[in-house]
């Protein structure tokens, strides 16, 4: 899934910042920023009861699919819609390939979001071929018509939505995010939009998912170890990922703007604002309730290594460790450019311990 931030290739690098801990798994491992859930998932897979948080919708249905569920839901509510299911686990299968065979309708993707549904705007945008706008809005009309008939449960809706929007990157006429759309087609945003089984990950653990401002949710829970992964930059991620929020909430929203920006001033975070992150961020620190504090950061964030130190201190000594790695390429950066960034891992061993 593209998404700026996402740490997947840091996975390693993390897990030998957590092994520092010492804490076998079990132990409870909180993601306060958990935005697609590859931190979250890897140390579910690992053994640990997980929370995952984020206040963004479309983060919360893939926390929700992924985290909070540890068996594949087996949607037998459907069984007289869809042919063949029968109760096994395999239903998803039957689900996602019907899902998938559904035909094209216009909605509010195909009306706002490809060439033909606004070729009436001075610069039709083009996020989407017309066949996958439309077969977006087959797919995400029919999820949202079985959970309104109580035909999907709770657990069942978040895994084909998860789907969905993790699908939907993969045929979106973007560089990296929905900021823009490209002015050329994408050889990928060509193909036809195919929805994936989630792989959920197997657990014995209550792991949580939560959709809540990450200042107040600090106050109402406490943890073993806190994994802090705060924006780094101004890049709001609310607009940077309208579209995605959009598929997510599916609140036909009034839209603006030659991209059809949905509105997003309720979901700003005060991280990607310079003068009120490093404030923002002591209130975190100062009110968690863990053992262990892990703050991944990069050399070109807001706040200084100065500031996050002098922060952390008040909780315990300070370790930093360092990895070098490419830095995500936006729209606007040069396709040539080498310049590799540092991700910071801040390790404090809290009082608490």
């Amino acid at each position: 899934m593209r998404y700026y931030g996402c740490k997947e290739r840091l996975l390693d690098f993390l897990s030998e910042g957590v092994s520092k801990t010492g804490i076998n798994s079990g132990a409870i491992f909180c993601d306060l920023f958990s935005g697609t859930t590859t931190v979250a998932r890897h140390f579910k897979q690992k053994g640990y009861t997980v929370y995952a948080n984020d206040f963004l919708e479309f983060s919360y249905a893939l926390a929700r699919a992924y985290i909070k569920n540890n068996t594949i839901p087996r949607f037998n509510g459907l069984k007289g819609i869809i042919v063949g299911l029968n109760g096994n686990d395999c239903n998803l299968n039957l689900v996602i390939n019907y899902l998938n065979n559904l035909t094209p309708i216009k909605g509010f993707v195909y009306n706002n979001y490809c060439p033909n549904g606004t070729k009436h705007l001075d610069s039709p945008r083009q996020y989407f071929s017309d066949c996958n706008a439309g077969k977006i809005d087959a797919i995400r009309t029919k999820i949202q018509e079985w959970n309104n008939k109580s035909l999907i449960t709770g657990d069942e809706f978040y895994v084909l939505l998860a789907s969905l929007i993790e699908a939907v990157p993969f045929v979106a006429n973007i560089s990296g995010n929905y900021a823009a759309y490209l002015k050329h087609w994408d050889p990928r945003a060509l193909k036809t939009i195919m929805l994936q089984v989630p792989n959920i990950p197997g657990s014995i653990r209550r792991n949580k998912a939560y959709k809540s401002d990450a200042n107040e949710l600090i106050k109402n829970i406490s943890c073993d170890i806190l994994y802090l992964d705060p924006p780094y930059n101004g890049r709001q991620y609310a607009p940077n990922y309208h579209i995605l929020e959009t598929v997510a909430k599916w609140d036909n929203p009034n839209i603006s703007g030659i991209t059809g920006m949905r509105p997003y001033d309720k979901q700003k975070s005060v991280f990607c604002q310079k003068n009120i992150a490093a404030n923002a961020f002591n209130e975190i620190i100062e009110n968690a309730q863990t053992k262990f504090i892990l703050l991944s950061y990069n050399d070109e964030g807001l706040m200084s290594e100065q500031e996050i130190i002098g922060i952390l201190s008040q909780r315990g000594r300070v370790e930093i460790y360092k990895k070098a790695y490419r830095r995500y390429r936006s729209i606007n950066q040069n396709e040539t450019d080498p310049r590799e960034v540092y991700e910071k891992l801040y390790f404090v061993k809290t009082a608490k311990d």
